[in-house]
């Protein structure tokens, strides 16, 4: 029979304590909540249950700082796979790095690929082997907004951890890096993490003291960015696990540089930012929620005027609102219009306040009469 003890209820009713049904290779310890007092806290000074109020020192919903996480949200090229420049976004709140400017030296692409529980992932694939010079750095992150991560207090003696926790898979094996940035990134922190298998999806955790110094954005601008690394020069890179005041430490050096290799992949999924020491499971969101997140920084928006029209030679226009509020005013891009009796159609902000929507306009209207239209569908980028 299995060891068991009881605490018995004067009712009769308690609760079972049970010994594991094998021997463990060793003895394991449960610890109790408890107080200074060594008096466990499951109670309030009431003597009534209390209600657990955070996980890890955090809140216990939305402890994900990173917005799309999960790499479900491709709103500009969906699956396609992308040769990126300089501070292109791919996959949704996802930045690109690429030093070269113009001339791209990998490319980035959501795929159908992710480990037990995840369903995508976000794919980097070397297009050269090229060496990286001592000013250039290459790579994908995310800024997390200011206002976003003031319960961290960076920048003060009351500095929180934070733990980052990620899926990846490579081609290659070894000793990778990515960093933690300041906004006017003078403060940096490169971490590094082995990949032990090529091709195989591998967890891995870095927890990081919060910087007690640097400037961190606290309202609607760049606050903190995560980067993970695809290979920098030594003038981008600084010594792992541990703050540096050197200006743009992308990472550690000596990492491996994925773009130095023709055809290396680097696969990541599941990233996950949250305050406290220890890594808790994937925070999963609705994919609305996670939407109408990413939402707040692009949107993909159409509208459409139908209708008679009456006299020439004038401008209509018509609002289109926005799904979400805009972070800033956007920059507005015409995807595709379509018109019948207007010379050009384009899209221009709200007349009051452009983080809400914007006006679809139909310039030099030359026919007039019914079932006439224009159109279009644009994007609004509002990204940090």
């Amino acid at each position: 029979m299995t060891a068991q003890i009881k605490l018995k209820h004067s009712g009769g009713n308690g609760v079972i304590i049970e010994a594991p049904a094998s021997n463990p290779a060793s003895d394991k310890t449960i610890t109790l909540p408890s107080d200074e007092t060594g008096v466990f806290a499951t109670k309030n000074s009431a003597n009534n249950l209390q209600n657990v109020t955070g996980i890890n020192g955090g809140q216990l919903g939305n402890r994900n700082l990173l917005i799309n996480g999960d790499m479900t949200i491709s709103q500009r090229n969906g699956g396609n796979s992308v040769a990126v420049t300089q501070s292109d976004v791919t996959l949704d709140r996802w930045k690109v790095v690429n030093d070269a400017g113009a001339s791209s030296k990998f490319n980035v692409q959501q795929v159908d690929d992710a480990p037990v529980g995840l369903k995508k992932s976000l794919k980097m694939t070397s297009s050269s082997a090229y060496t990286v010079p001592a000013t250039e750095v290459y790579g994908v992150g995310q800024k997390i907004e200011g206002f976003n991560m003031n319960q961290l207090m960076f920048g003060s003696s009351n500095a929180k951890t934070i733990t980052i926790s990620f899926w990846v898979k490579s081609s290659l094996t070894g000793t990778f890096s990515g960093s933690v940035l300041n906004q006017d990134m003078f403060r940096g922190y490169p971490y590094t993490y082995t990949i032990n298998a090529a091709n195989t999806w591998e967890y891995k955790t870095v927890t990081i003291a919060g910087s007690q110094n640097g400037t961190w954005g606290v309202g609607d601008g760049t606050g903190m960015q995560i980067f993970w690394n695809m290979g920098s020069g030594a003038s981008r890179s600084d010594t792992a696990g541990q703050w540096s005041t050197t200006q743009y430490s992308f990472g550690a050096n000596g990492a491996t540089s994925v773009v130095g290799t023709n055809g290396a992949t680097l696969q990541i999924t599941g990233c996950q930012v949250e305050e406290g020491s220890i890594a808790t499971t994937f925070e999963h969101r609705p994919y609305s929620v996670e939407l109408a997140l990413c939402q707040r920084y692009y949107e993909i928006a159409q509208g459409e005027w139908y209708g008679p029209v009456y006299g020439t030679d004038s401008t209509m226009r018509f609002s289109v609102p926005f799904k979400v509020k805009k972070r800033s005013d956007p920059t507005l891009t015409a995807i595709s219009t379509d018109e019948n009796c207007c010379s050009s159609v384009s899209v221009v902000g709200a007349n009051f306040d452009s983080t809400l929507g914007a006006r679809v306009q139909g310039n030099n209207v030359f026919l007039d009469g019914a079932n006439r239209h224009f159109s279009a569908k644009f994007s609004a980028n509002s990204e940090l």
